[in-house]
Parts: structure tokens; sequence; C-alpha cells
């Protein structure tokens, strides 16, 4: 398959990208005209000096140059790797007058590949020549075992892909034609999104997790304290802010949603006035009140630096009255136009019981039926105190990568590893990965495969960079994130879509200091303006 934009005028050189079944009929004919077929693996990131005397000299050992190259989700290169998308990737070689076929492998290593094309010779740089790296191993022996040969480049001049990127990559102008064809790629259109934004309206969203009250509490910092190495502080005055799930629901309010919020208060003032506040702002509030206070914590600010977090926030398991009540009330707001989104920041909110009944009801068990099912199930968690693997069968799981290392108890894997676990484990079909200003990563499983296509059964991973910047104050970015994910999907959004609109709704949050709902018109205005959004 080719995965060429046909939105692009295509110069000669793209009939060289070739799918698997045309580069085999090319082998065959080589073959029977008795050619000598040479075959290059890699990622080709930026095809730098290095890669040209690397490929000039492959083409050198015989009649026929193939090149294939590393597809985007099995490039185990880091955060935002690969710089250069494989379509891009793709042009870059075959654009080469040396190279005769390219094709993007859809697999990690190119084991399966060399078995099924047998190419003459595989020529790999010398720095392989006494490498003992597993997955080379297993390329040499299966060129060996038909009887191909392994050959090593001279590696006359060596750049490195990776050392370009992390030093000169300000200066390359490719993220904007990066968002281009993530954009192409899933439908990411003006009018496409504004009309999935317009389906968000009204439509009702149920939200069952815990409450957090954001204490920002200015000061003015002195001078050093005299008994000892400590700055000394003079408070000024305290803002609050409503934040975990009460942002979430307050995010979907100011979108035009019609949100329920299901969560744990106190029995304090602060609690009442959370509950007005939240009215207020169109947000319905169904409480429990078995705290003694609200859970909150206190960010102590100096201009726009935060210097330290005090948290109260003790965990408050829920007790089994106060559980069938929740159970209850998501029950009797099920709806298939509903969307259930559970977001656990570990204050026991979410206990392992009612978080089995919630999801029972959410796919309309208990003798419920599809009636009174959910349309959609998100899940989302706060740092690494939520839990996800409580969270199954999921539309959308939102976590970050400490997030989802502490979930599957991993500290070493790849994040694209630990996610196909995750998916697997919970049944879920896609998690979105924030990271930070850098954008985030979406994981789902390919829906465009054919039954049989290598990359059946796979899973697609894509960084998103961020289309806009501006960072003030991360607080509150991963709640936007999770609120505006949701209501796109329930709209109608594909996860690309979502994952487009989110990260643009979590950068205008981040461009203040503390919580405030998103503007609904502000958001729109913003996708107005986009220039990747074309329709």
């Amino acid at each position: 398959m080719t995965f060429l934009s046909t939105s692009k005028p295509r110069h000669s050189y793209h009939r060289k990208i070739v799918d698997l079944q045309s580069l085999c009929n090319h082998r065959e004919i080589a073959r029977r005209s008795g050619k000598t077929v040479v075959h290059c693996h890699g990622c080709f990131d930026i095809v730098h000096p290095g890669h040209v005397r690397y490929l000039q000299f492959a083409r050198q050992q015989g009649d026929i140059l193939v090149v294939s190259l590393t597809g985007d989700p099995h490039v185990g290169k880091g955060e935002g790797r690969p710089y250069v998308p494989q379509e891009l990737r793709a042009e870059n070689l075959a654009a080469l007058e040396f190279v005769d076929y390219v094709y993007i492998n859809p697999t990690p290593t190119a084991v399966d590949l060399l078995g099924t094309l047998k190419p003459d010779i595989y020529i790999k740089g010398r720095e392989y020549e006494h490498n003992v790296h597993p997955g080379f191993i297993k390329e040499k022996n299966t060129v060996e075992s038909y009887g191909g040969r392994v050959i090593f480049s001279s590696g006359d001049v060596i750049y490195s892909s990776s050392h370009i990127i992390e030093n000169y990559a300000s200066r390359l102008d490719l993220e904007q034609e990066k968002l281009d064809l993530f954009c192409k790629r899933y439908g990411v259109a003006r009018a496409a999104l504004l009309e999935i934004m317009d389906n968000i309206v009204d439509r009702p969203f149920v939200i069952v997790g815990d409450l957090v009250l954001d204490r920002y509490q200015y000061c003015d910092a002195t001078d050093l304290a005299g008994d000892g190495p400590m700055m000394s502080l003079v408070p000024l005055e305290h803002r609050d802010y409503l934040g975990g799930a009460a942002m979430i629901a307050r995010h979907l309010a100011g979108l035009g949603a019609e949100p329920t919020l299901i969560t744990s208060l106190g029995t304090d003032d602060a609690s009442d006035h959370a509950i007005d506040d939240l009215e207020a702002s169109g947000v319905h509030v169904l409480g429990i009140r078995n705290r003694k206070k609200i859970a909150m914590k206190t960010r102590y600010v100096v201009d726009t630096q935060k210097l330290f977090v005090i948290d109260e926030c003790p965990s408050t398991p829920t007790d089994s009255t106060n559980g069938k009540y929740v159970v209850d009330q998501v029950r009797k707001l099920a709806d298939p136009n509903a969307s259930l989104i559970m977001y656990d920041a570990g204050l026991g909110l979410l206990t392992e019981a009612v978080s089995t009944d919630l999801l029972i009801t959410a796919h309309g068990g208990t003798g419920g039926g599809a009636e009174t099912s959910y349309g959609k199930l998100i899940g989302g968690t706060a740092g690494s105190r939520g839990r996800l693997m409580r969270m199954l069968d999921s539309d959308l799981l939102v976590t970050t990568e400490r997030g989802l290392r502490v979930a599957m108890r991993d500290h070493e894997q790849g994040v694209t590893s630990l996610a196909y676990r995750l998916l697997n484990d919970t049944r879920g079909k896609a998690i979105l990965m924030p990271l930070g200003r850098k954008g985030l990563l979406a994981f789902d499983a390919r829906e465009t495969v054919a039954a049989g296509e290598a990359w059946e059964g796979k899973l697609r991973s894509e960084y998103l960079a961020s289309p806009i910047n501006g960072v003030v104050d991360r607080l509150g970015t991963d709640e936007a994130l999770i609120a505006v994910a949701a209501g796109m999907m329930g709209g109608g959004a594909n996860l690309h879509q979502a994952a487009y609109v989110a990260l643009a709704a979590s950068i205008l949050e981040a461009r203040q200091l503390g919580h405030l709902p998103l503007d609904g018109h502000e958001l729109r205005t913003l996708l107005d303006g986009r220039p990747e959004l074309a329709d």
C-alpha cells in the first residue's frame, strides 16, 4: 500500500514508492532477467551525506537498489521521532536517482520483508560488522538462509540523523508540514471540526470523579530567613480554582454541553461554595458529603513562579451506601447519546467496587440493555495516583507517561509497548498521552487495514506537535485535554480529530495562571485561523 497524499502534485519519482505486492513483482522480473537486487533498510529520518554515500555504495553492488524504511509507529528513537513523517521520508529517498524502489515497512524490523523479498545482497553500515544485536542477527540469518549475502558499507562519511535533529531541529521548518500531513491523514479539517463542535452543544455528559480545590497563595519574596537557608515569604492574596473532575465539567459547559458532575465533597463552607459556583456555570452537581472538608492543594506563588505545594487531599474511600448512590445516579442518567467520563485522582471516590459497577452500567449491564448504556466511555487519571487498570472497555484513556508506567509497573520499556499492553489488558480502544508543551501521543489500532496485511493487529502511534505556543501555567491543561477529547468523541470525532482540538484547548488553558473554563467561541476562533485546517 502507499501512504502518499493525493492532494499534492505527483512528481515522476513518486512511481518508485510501491506497496509490497508491486515490490515483489519487480523482484521476480529482476530474478528472471538475471539482475542483482540490493536491499538497504533504515529509518532515514533526515537524509544526510552519510546516507547518500551509503546508498551510492549499495547501488554499486548490483543492478537494482531497493530501500525500505521503518514506518512511523515503529521508530523507537524517543519523543517526537520520527522528526520527518514516513511519507516525506519516502519521497526524499525516491528523489535520489540511484534508488530504484522505496517501500514503507509496517513491521519493527526488516526480517519479514527480507524473507519475502529475498534480495541477493543486503547492505548494512560498517558499524554492524561486529554487532551482536538480536535484531540484526535475525536479519543476517534470514538473508544467509536462502543464499543471500550481507555486505557492510565502507562508512567513509559518518553523520547522525539524531544528532542533526537534536542540534538543528529548531532551524528546520518541518513542523507545519508535519501538521499538514497529520490533518490530511485523519480528516482534521476546519468544517468537519466545527460541525463536530456544534454536535457537542446540549449533549449530555456525566463526569464521575475527584474534585480538588486548587488555591494559589500569592506571596512576596522579601529575604532569606534568619534561622536557616530558607526563603522568607510574605503572603499577599489567594485565589481559589476548582480543579480535577470539576474543571472537566466546567470545560464541557463552556463548550455548550450539558454536564452532570458526581463527586465527593466535604461538609464545610468551601464545599457549599464549590457547588454554587458549578451550578452557576451550567454544571449540575450530585455530590456525596463523605469528607470533613474539601480536598485542597495550596500552591505558593511568587510572580508567576510556583515554589511548592501543600497537599491536603487525603484518600477517603467511598463506602457502600455512597457507592450505591453514585452508581444509581449514573444508571438513571444513562443515555446512548451521553458520554460517561471516569476521572480518578486517587482520592477514593472510584473504589474498585464502584468502578466495576459503573462499567457494568456504562455498557448496559444489569438488564438495562442498550437503551440504558452510554455512547462513549472515557477514562482519565491525575498523575500516578489514579487506577488506569480499572477502566475496562473504554473508548479512550487519557494519561501521562508517568501514569502509564505506574499502571503497568514498568519504567524501562518504550511507551508504545506499554500502551499496547495497557489497551490489551483493559480491552481499550485508544490512548492520548499529553507531553506538556511538546504536544501529545495518540495510540490506537489501525482502522483502515485489510485482513491479512502486515499492519493488522498492530498499534498505531502518532505524535502531534502543538499547533500553538505560549505556556504560562501547566496546571489544568490535562483536564482541558480530557474534557475536549471526550466532547469531540461524543460529538462524532475520530481519535485524531479529537486529539487535535483537545491539544489546542489544553494550550489555550496553559496561557493563563490558574484554572479558567474554556470559552467555546475562543476555541472556534483559533481553529478558524489555523492554516493546516484547509477544507
